[in-house]
């Protein structure tokens, strides 16, 4: 893959396996893929840091160097398929802990953007590393490559930004998003 995976905090993976496979054990999981998992089929794999950014960043034009760090993603397979998403977040003593598992289209949409990814033979030197970003204010989440000397930002469907699985340099994302969030506080 021509992305780098970073590990997380060492403990981290296992937590959320140990909360995956109670879940899936107890019959926990509201959700299709999930409820139809057993949980000796269930594995992560793909982590990634996930950071996010609010609409005052935007408007301000803040960039990248605003993102927060807020946990980790991990795709989760059932027999070898991806099925779900799983995240953390910090807890008050600092510690990572499984936070939510989720199935549809943005799950989906990191499967294919990551499939795409692996075509382009620009990233094969670059070094980038896997992250995700949210801005849940305009309903964005996007894969975010990141690199010492530059930054790819992969919006994910469905997105309001309407270049999906196109890597695009952060002044173009972010002029997308700026247009957005004028758009989202103009009167209706």
């Amino acid at each position: 893959m021509p992305v780098h995976i970073t590990d997380p905090p060492s403990d981290v993976p296992d937590k959320v396996k140990t909360k995956l496979h109670e879940f899936a054990a107890g019959a926990k999981f509201s959700t299709k893929a999930l409820r139809g998992a057993r949980a000796d089929q269930l594995d992560l794999s793909t982590p990634h840091q996930v950071f996010t950014l609010g609409l005052n960043d935007i408007t301000s034009g803040a960039g990248l160097a605003a993102a927060q760090p807020v946990g980790w993603r991990f795709l989760v397979m059932s027999n070898g398929q991806l099925v779900a998403s799983a995240e953390t977040t910090q807890a008050p003593d600092g510690t990572e802990e499984a936070s939510q598992f989720t199935e549809g289209p943005f799950v989906d949409a990191t499967d294919k953007a990551l499939h795409e990814l692996r075509k382009l033979a620009q990233l094969e030197t670059a070094g980038f590393e896997l992250r995700l970003l949210r801005v849940s204010a305009l309903y964005v989440m996007a894969l975010w490559l990141h690199a010492p000397a530059t930054d790819l930002l992969v919006p994910l469907a469905p997105s309001p930004i309407k270049k999906d699985n196109k890597p695009l340099p952060p002044a173009e994302f972010f002029a997308d998003l700026a247009e957005l969030a004028r758009a989202s506080a103009a009167p209706a």
